[in-house]
C-alpha cells in the first residue's frame, strides 16, 4: 500500500513504528512528536464522553470561547480541520505567487505551496544568530525580491526560537502596508503567550495567525484548529473551507481545553522545568542546545549521526526526529521532545551509551 504523500515528511510515525517492529504503539517512546507528555488534560476526555454526536457539528460555541480568551470578535475567527487544513485554504484564497520561506521550515510548507503553484524564495536561519532574522533586512529583501506572501512561524519550528512580539508586530506591519501577505503559523504560541499575534492579526488586513490546541492539549487525533485574520478575510477563508472540518466530538475537546487554565498554567511551569533538566544533561554530554520556547529543543550531536542513532535506538523502541532534511541543518541535528524527567533521563541513559559506542567506533579507524 501506498504511504499518504504528507507521512513522511513528519515526526510523530508511531504507528508505523509499531508496525515495523511487531511492538503496539504503547511500547513506543516517542521523542519525534512535539506532543505535550502531561495531556490531554481530563476535562477533555470527558468532553469527548459526552458529546452528542447525532446531530451535524456546530462550531459557534468554540469560536465564541476561542475569541473570548483572546479578546477578538468572533468574527474574526475561523475553526478548521487543523491549522494544516486552514494553511491549505488561507493559500487557496490568496493565490500567492512568489512566497518567502525562511529556512530550515516545517516542511508542510512546502507541500502547501507546491499544491498552489507558488515560487518560492528562500533566505536562511543562522545557527550563528540563534535562528533569528534581522528584521529589517528582511522587509528590505521582501521589496528586493517582489515576494507577495511570506510564511512565518512562532515559536519557530524546528529551531524552537521565539520572535518577540516587540519586532515581530512592527515588521508585520510594514511588510502589510506594502500588500505583502503574512501568514504566521503560531502552533506552539501556548508555550510563549505573551509573544503571540493573534489579537492584533484581526485588525491588520493581509495577516492571517494560525493556532492550534493540538500540541499543548495532546489532542493530535482529533484535528481543530484557528484561524484569526480581518472579518472580510476570515469571511473568506470560511468561504474556502469544507462544510463541517471539524466533528463535535473534537469541537467540545477543543471548547474544554481553551477553558482548562489549571491545566494550560501547570504545563507551562512542567515544560519549563523538564526542559532545563534536559537541556543540562544533553549538554553534559557534549550536545549544542539551542534557546527554545516550545516544548522540544534543538540539539547538536558532538559526534556521530541523526540516521545512526536513529538505527541504534530500534531495539530500544525509541523515536527521534532527524534533521537532516531541513533545508540549512544537518543529520547532526536533532529535534527532540521535552518528555517528563523519566523518560528525558531515560534517553539520556541510551545517548550515553550509543556516544560511547560512536567514540569507539571512531579510536578502532
Amino acid at each position: 500500500m501506498n504511504p499518504s504523500p504528507w507521512l513522511g515528511i513528519h515526526g510523530g510515525r508511531v504507528a508505523e513504528a509499531a508496525r515495523r517492529w511487531g511492538v503496539t504503539p504503547s511500547d513506543i517512546l516517542d521523542f519525534s512528536a512535539n506532543l505535550n507528555p502531561w495531556g490531554p488534560p481530563a476535562s477533555v476526555k470527558a468532553a469527548v464522553a459526552r458529546a452528542d454526536w447525532t446531530h451535524y457539528p456546530d462550531d459557534t460555541a468554540l469560536r465564541a470561547t476561542f475569541a473570548e480568551r483572546h479578546q477578538l470578535d468572533p468574527v474574526s475567527v475561523v475553526v478548521g480541520n487543523g491549522t494544516a487544513g486552514l494553511l491549505f485554504d488561507t493559500l487557496r484564497v490568496w493565490r500567492p505567487r512568489r512566497v518567502l520561506l525562511l529556512e530550515p521550515s516545517f516542511a508542510e510548507y512546502r507541500r502547501a505551496l507546491v499544491a498552489v503553484n507558488a515560487c518560492l524564495v528562500t533566505k536562511p536561519l543562522r545557527a550563528e544568530t540563534g535562528f533569528q532574522p534581522d528584521w529589517t533586512d528582511l522587509a528590505m529583501f521582501i521589496r528586493a525580491s517582489r515576494v507577495d506572501t511570506i510564511l512565518l512561524n512562532n515559536p519557530h519550528n524546528p529551531t524552537g526560537a521565539s520572535y518577540p512580539l516587540k519586532h515581530l508586530l512592527p515588521f508585520v506591519r510594514t511588510v502589510a502596508q506594502h500588500s505583502v501577505r503574512v501568514v504566521l503559523d503560531e502552533a506552539f504560541s501556548d508555550y510563549s503567550p505573551q509573544e503571540s499575534l493573534a489579537r492584533q492579526a484581526a485588525h491588520i488586513p493581509n495577516v492571517v495567525v494560525l493556532r492550534s490546541p493540538t500540541k499543548f492539549y495532546t489532542m493530535p487525533g482529533l484535528r481543530v484548529g484557528f484561524a484569526i485574520a480581518y472579518p472580510p478575510l476570515a469571511h473568506e477563508l470560511r468561504r474556502q473551507t469544507a462544510a463541517w472540518p471539524v466533528g463535535t466530538p473534537a469541537l467540545e475537546a477543543a471548547r474544554s481545553a481553551l477553558t482548562d487554565e489549571a491545566f494550560a498554567s501547570q504545563t507551562r511551569i512542567r515544560n519549563e522545568c523538564a526542559k532545563r533538566t534536559f537541556a543540562r544533561a544533553l549538554e553534559e554530554l557534549g550536545c549544542t542546545v539551542f534557546p527554545s520556547a516550545a516544548n522540544f529543543l534543538l540539539v547538536r550531536l558532538p559526534s556521530g549521526t541523526g540516521a545512526d542513532l536513529a538505527r541504534w535506538l530500534e531495539p530500544h523502541r525509541v523515536l527521534i526526529r532527524r534533521c537532516a532534511e531541513f533545508v540549512g541543518l544537518d543529520d547532526q541535528f536533532l529535534r527532540l521532545a521535552v518528555r517528563d524527567d523519566t523518560a528525558n533521563a531515560h534517553l539520556i541513559g541510551l545517548l550515553v551509551r550509543w556516544l560511547e559506542t560512536v567514540r569507539q567506533r571512531e579510536l578502532t579507524r
